[in-house]
């Protein structure tokens, strides 16, 4: 009588998802379009690209620093001169958060990539944080710096998860989520000393 030798059948579902699991335990890549398609995109040879931009990282950079540039000066812009009685800190909010859902893609890359931001973003960067940290200070936080970056995690999950879960309900628009985000993290703090 001959035995055979039954081996328990592979379960490669299962090994699909742990594998993909596993890879997820890591940053995924975000990136800037390649080369090549950002070629196509303006009808010149890929070879062309080169002249202006000697490796995929310069692109990068550019990139980062205009899409940055142009976030830092929308929200300055919308919050230069306001009227009085206007509440420059949930403006400067809503300005952010907007610039995010209209740039999805230059979003992810600069605040949801694990990537280093380039240095040429020092200045814009410092630029913006000064003046959240002022407008943090008018709520009269003891710190002010650390009130802006909470307010910016908060404001951050407000883009993030309107651009990825877009079929859900959020009963109320981003604007009323920024309002009310401000009003229960940086004005209500006052209430609680």
């Amino acid at each position: 009588m001959r035995t055979t030798d039954r081996t328990v059948p592979r379960d490669l579902r299962s090994e699909l998802i742990a594998a993909a699991v596993a890879m997820l335990a890591e940053s995924q890549q975000i990136a800037v379009p390649s080369l090549r398609s950002i070629a196509r995109a303006c009808n010149v040879r890929p070879s062309a690209v080169y002249w202006h931009f000697p490796s995929e990282a310069d692109l990068r950079s550019a990139v980062l620093s205009a899409e940055y540039s142009d976030l830092v000066g929308t929200i300055e812009h919308a919050i230069d001169g306001l009227p009085p009685g206007i509440d420059t800190l949930i403006v400067a909010g809503q300005a952010y958060v907007a610039w995010g859902l209209v740039h999805p893609g230059a979003y992810q890359l600069l605040f949801e990539s694990s990537d280093p931001l380039p240095e040429t973003l020092a200045e814009h960067g410092a630029r913006l944080q000064n003046r959240i940290v002022e407008l943090a200070a008018i709520s009269d936080s003891a710190t002010p710096f650390h009130m802006a970056l909470l307010l910016w995690s908060a404001q951050h999950g407000i883009v993030s998860l309107r651009l990825h879960k877009t079929d859900w309900d959020w009963g109320m628009t981003a604007n009323d989520a920024v309002a009310r985000v401000i009003t229960a993290i940086a004005h209500n703090s006052q209430k609680t000393r």
